[in-house]
């Protein structure tokens, strides 16, 4: 009696609420309380999507209340607004097979289940349709249904008019029983699970090397002699690089080519520490002045890890690229100088002047940088090979991962190469030498490049077992075309621009004992999902090229005006603004672009007027209707605009620029 007292009370319900939508249909009232009234945001065969419709999902979402920066990169409008376009397009196919939703199915369901359907872009992380919790805005204390704050909370929290959502709660109703029948053919085989299984219970774990030819790269300084038969060798590769790079050489600035000798003393240094940091310097001074080789002393005494593995080389730079002191510094010296001591709120440098160049530079002389490039490159990929082979070698005959290491660490000092059956005899220690008190040493920082051993995780097929900017997959199949009796490969392993070796340690297969009906049917569900996720994508990728090749798909697009006013630039992301005076570019409804003002040399940023506010260099607009933003500059050499008058303060330091080396410390711009 109580379960069919509860179900008239709920169809009362239901019969109330319907009844005020159909009140609500069709009336001026219809319109009602919108997010933005009926701003146009994209049309598909004819039917509208307003801009308050979209609104109205995308704070039900909460993607709102992201950071904004999050909300752009992740392109959450898009989300949004292709998950109404598909919705409407399913809902079409729905209707064409027959399927009708009606008012009162829709509102039964919202207060039987106290869900909103909401769909969104099919390849999306968020995976096409998904159902919001709102039973609890829309209950009583009672925990009952609440037809007065259902209606609140459409009105008020959604900002939309109950005619507005019954609507569109048919059109996610009709769309979600065409997404069931696209599925209801989708089915995983035994086959499938079982090869699943296989990958989840086939395992593995290996200890490996990398040999990164960058590591090497860093220990190489080709003489004019290897430069110019490497160039004899391949005219043809450095024709080319020359012609890709000919601009990099032409109407140049200024630059000085130095070496320097850092060592640390920083801001927060204590006294004491920042007069051994200067007395440590000034021998390192004296000594070069002495004619102590000015490469050698970086290589093996500067504390600028960046530079010091290159002989302290930091290349050619222009004028602002370093810090004050010392880019007054190099720029004061003659070639060959070494100067005083400079101190930088880095600590103190030794800075000698290799080379300056202004204007265009010489062919041959430009072809000779670039052959120096192209030469560490090719030289390094050799060596880290060649590297790896001997490595390998020294590994099979029986060397435990802490003797390869150590054998791996004798080669990074540049010892005498090792002994590898030595090596395997020095791990047999007799009884007195197991009992003698070991000597603490010092452990060594190591070259963070430097191959060393290191072990896995236990991984799978499907796995990625060494993280990197590579693909894994060679690696994984070759660990797993192997067993316990053959750990190791025959030669070194290529992923991207390294080279690994490895040696299996662990090796466990599927087996019939582990594959029982709880793990078949979790693998089963996991399966299903998946293709179901799959299957619908890809039906909803056809029906919408299609609908785009015929048309029928429109999305509203409006245009962001950007005006400059003093010495400076505006460029947006995604492309399309790129500016130093006024310009305009057309983005599509709710495209969340970012604008960044760029500094003129010796300007500075006032800030934003119109869509930005503040004074930050950057700043986000979101395109749902035309838009207007003015980036206002002061001095530099442009003309100041007419309410600034000719006040040409500021320093073109303020901003570094983007090819600056992250690992140089002295390469940052001051200000």
């Amino acid at each position: 009696m109580l379960e069919k007292l509860q179900a008239y009370v709920l169809i009362a319900l239901v019969t109330l609420l319907s009844a005020v939508f159909i009140l609500q249909f069709g009336g001026p009232q219809a319109e009602g309380c919108t997010a933005g009234g009926s701003t146009y945001a994209a049309k598909v065969d004819g039917e509208v999507i307003s801009g308050g419709e979209f609104r109205s999902v995308y704070y039900l979402l909460g993607f709102n209340r992201s950071p904004s920066e999050q909300q752009r990169s992740q392109k959450l409008w898009e989300v949004v607004l292709d998950g109404l376009i598909e919705r409407t397009l399913l809902a079409d196919e729905a209707r064409e097979l027959g399927h009708h939703v009606s008012e009162d199915e829709v509102m039964e369901r919202l207060a039987r289940e106290g869900t909103i359907r909401v769909s969104l872009a099919a390849d999306s992380q968020f995976g096409g349709a998904r159902e919001i919790e709102v039973g609890g805005a829309m209950q009583n204390r009672d925990g009952q249904f609440d037809v007065e704050r259902a209606r609140s909370f459409i009105q008020n929290t959604m900002r939309r008019s109950v005619g507005e959502f019954t609507v569109a709660q048919i059109e996610e109703e009709l769309a979600e029983r065409m997404r069931q029948t696209v599925l209801a053919s989708v089915e995983v085989s035994e086959r499938e699970v079982r090869d699943a299984y296989v990958r989840e219970a086939d395992r593995a774990r290996i200890e490996y090397v990398r040999f990164a030819p960058a590591y090497y790269r860093e220990s190489l300084e080709p003489t004019p002699a290897e430069l110019d038969a490497w160039i004899a060798a391949n005219p043809e590769e450095v024709d080319q690089e020359y012609e890709q790079n000919r601009h990099r050489f032409t109407d140049l600035d200024e630059q000085v080519r130095a070496r320097h000798i850092l060592i640390k003393a920083g801001a927060d240094a204590s006294e004491e520490a920042k007069e051994e940091a200067r007395r440590r310097a000034d021998q390192l001074l004296r000594r070069a002045r002495a004619g102590e080789d000015f490469a050698e002393l970086a290589r093996n005494n500067s504390e600028d890890t960046g530079s010091a593995r290159r002989g302290g080389d930091l290349g050619f730079n222009p004028r602002g690229r370093m810090v004050g002191p010392f880019d007054e510094a190099q720029f004061g010296l003659a070639i060959g100088e070494i100067s005083d001591l400079v101190e930088t709120r880095f600590g103190f440098h030794i800075i000698k002047v290799e080379a300056k160049r202004e204007g265009d530079v010489p062919e041959a002389e430009a072809k000779i940088e670039l052959a120096d490039r192209l030469y560490r490159d090719d030289r390094a990929n050799s060596m880290a090979r060649e590297a790896a082979e001997a490595a390998l070698a020294a590994w099979q005959t029986g060397l435990s991962a802490e003797e390869m290491d150590a054998w791996l660490l004798r080669r990074e000092r540049g010892e005498p190469e090792p002994d590898p059956e030595a090596e395997a005899a020095e791990g047999e220690a007799t009884d007195e030498e197991a009992d003698a008190e070991p000597e603490e040493e010092e452990e060594e920082e190591r070259n963070p490049l430097a191959p060393t051993v290191e072990e896995s995780a236990n991984f799978g097929r499907t796995d990625n077992p060494i993280r990197g900017p590579f693909d894994s997959g060679p690696l994984v199949r070759d660990v797993f075309s192997r067993n316990l009796e053959d750990p190791m490969p025959e030669e070194p392993l290529a992923l991207g621009n390294d080279f690994v070796i490895y040696r299996l340690t662990e090796r466990s297969e599927a087996n019939d004992e582990g594959f029982d009906d709880e793990v078949r049917q979790r693998l089963r569900n996991g399966l299903l999902r998946a293709k179901r996720q799959e299957v619908i994508a890809a039906y909803i990728r056809d029906l919408r090229a299609a609908a785009e090749r015929e048309g029928r798909i429109r999305i509203q697009a409006f245009d962001l005006d950007v005006k400059v006013e003093g010495n400076g630039e505006v460029r947006s992301a995604p492309e399309g603004i790129a500016c130093g005076s006024d310009c305009a570019a057309s983005y599509e409804f709710g495209t969340m672009v970012q604008l960044r003002a760029e500094v003129g040399e010796g300007a500075r940023f006032l800030g934003w007027q119109g869509a930005c506010s503040g004074s930050q260099p950057t700043c986000v607009v979101t395109l749902d209707e035309a838009r207007e933003a003015v980036a206002r500059f002061r001095g530099g050499s442009a003309a100041p605009s007419s309410d600034e008058g000719g006040d040409d303060e500021g320093s073109g330091d303020e901003a570094a620029p983007e090819d600056e080396p992250a690992d140089e410390e002295p390469a940052e711009a001051e200000g």
